[in-house]
């Protein structure tokens, strides 16, 4: 028996809760993270909005019919790597391992989240546009860790002139992430060794790339959308 008008409208109301939810978790998350270095306790409350985060990254995938398993499988990973750093944080394999958890989890979020762009069929209102949103910003939580990885493995990759000289920590990587997605380019962290460049170059147009290729998907879909009789 096909759904009530009231029923689907409270369903479409609930799932937009959770797209918004979700956003402003990741604009938290991104844009927030100064406040782990106020103290050890703020970093585990900053570990558990990430859980969170992820949680509603796997509502909003699974509401789109999409098989959620390989990202409850990386939220696990994350959910055992983050409790792990949050009691052992000044342990760098307890970062690494959290950088690599929450690399895994950020791309399985991507790619969850552009295939609820992409395989929509008909305009959806305003849940689309946030969703959009929500990837571009994830997708610079996803070359944060990344580039904190690398300068992990490769200390001074990066360099901070207004540092102390020591390898850059992941609050300084994640900073150059978004600076380098916004094409804006400080110049206050720079990229040093030859693998840093790359990584930094091809971020920047994955990014350009990524906001011609969503705007031209939006467009489309809203092309395509049957007028509505209600307007004229």
């Amino acid at each position: 028996m096909p759904a009530s008008p009231p029923r689907e409208a409270s369903g479409r109301r609930s799932g937009s809760a959770r797209v918004a939810i979700l956003l402003g978790c990741v604009v938290l998350l991104q844009f927030g993270y100064p406040v782990t270095t106020l103290g050890p306790g703020l970093a585990v409350l900053y570990m558990v909005l990430y859980a969170v985060m992820l949680g509603f990254g796997i509502l909003t995938v699974r509401d789109e019919g999409q098989h959620v398993g390989p990202m409850v499988a990386v939220t696990g990973i994350f959910l055992v790597c983050g409790a792990w750093f949050s009691v052992k944080q000044d342990s760098t394999t307890a970062t690494v391992a959290m950088l690599i958890s929450v690399a895994l989890s950020m791309a399985a979020l991507i790619y969850g989240l552009l295939r609820f762009v992409f395989r929509r069929r008909s305009a959806p209102g305003l849940d689309l546009v946030l969703v959009a949103v929500t990837a571009y910003l994830v997708l610079g939580g996803f070359f944060g860790a990344s580039f904190a990885l690398l300068e992990v493995f490769a200390p001074g990759s990066f360099t901070d002139p207004q540092g102390d000289g020591g390898p850059l920590g992941w609050h300084q990587t994640l900073y150059y992430s978004y600076v380098t997605l916004a094409t804006l380019g400080y110049g206050d962290v720079l990229p040093v060794s030859p693998w840093a460049r790359s990584l930094g170059s091809f971020m920047a147009v994955v990014g350009t790339l990524y906001l011609t290729v969503v705007v031209a998907r939006l467009v489309g879909i809203w092309s395509a959308a049957p007028a509505d009789p209600k307007r004229d």
